[in-house]
Order: C-alpha cells, then sequence, then structure tokens
C-alpha cells in the first residue's frame, strides 16, 4: 500500500520540477527577446549544451569500456599470470578505466575543438 504513495509522490516531484524547468525558462526566455537580446543566443546556447553532453556521453562510454577491458585483462592476467593463486586482479579495473576514460576525454577535446570552430565561422 505504502509502494503506491512512494510512486505517485515521485512522480509528482518530477512533474513538478519538469513544469517549473520550462515555466522558468519560457519566461526567462520571453524576457531576453523583449530586452532585445537576438535569436542567435538561444541557438549558440543549445550548441554548448550538446557539447557538455557529448562529452559526458563519451566519458561514460570510456568508462563502460574501461570496465569491460579490465574484466578482460583479469581474466588474462589470472589464466597467464598467478604466482600466488589470486583470486582476483584489481589493478585491471583501475588502471583499464582510468586508460579508456582518459582516451574518451581525448576524443571529447578534439571533437568538441572542431565543433567550436564551425560554430565561430
Amino acid at each position: 500500500m505504502y509502494a503506491y504513495f512512494v510512486i505517485i509522490a515521485i512522480a509528482l516531484s518530477v512533474f513538478g520540477i519538469a513544469y517549473t524547468f520550462f515555466t522558468y525558462r519560457n519566461k526567462e526566455r520571453m524576457a531576453l527577446i523583449e530586452s532585445g537580446i537576438d535569436i542567435e543566443y538561444f541557438r549558440l546556447k543549445t550548441q554548448r549544451q550538446n557539447i557538455m553532453l557529448l562529452s559526458f556521453g563519451l566519458i561514460f562510454i570510456g568508462f563502460a569500456l574501461g570496465i569491460l577491458s579490465g574484466f578482460f585483462f583479469e581474466k588474462y592476467l589470472l589464466e597467464n599470470y598467478n604466482p600466488k593463486d589470486y583470486r582476483n586482479y584489481p589493478q585491471a579495473y583501475l588502471s583499464m578505466i582510468t586508460l579508456f576514460m582518459g582516451m574518451a576525454m581525448l576524443v571529447a577535446y578534439f571533437i568538441n575543438r572542431k565543433m567550436k570552430s564551425k560554430i565561430s565561422r
């Protein structure tokens, strides 16, 4: 019985947050338009948000690839290099996650630099 109340409360909270966000965003945009700011401002703002989302997406993909490659690296170490009969190698996960997240950040940097040069043209 209480689970229904929790689900309803969460749904109402999400609706309230979304409604408030879109209402105030619309009011902000209307105020900016009335004050004479060009519509180009909104396009640049949207492009900046897209660049940020791209960066976060690539970082999370790098994190997932790091976990996956850490799993295979750990299996390789357990099969081929296990002098003291270890059960696991946490170093495999740590090293692969940091390696792939770093590579994802570099990829995001170069893509963002290319996108920003297209925006500024």
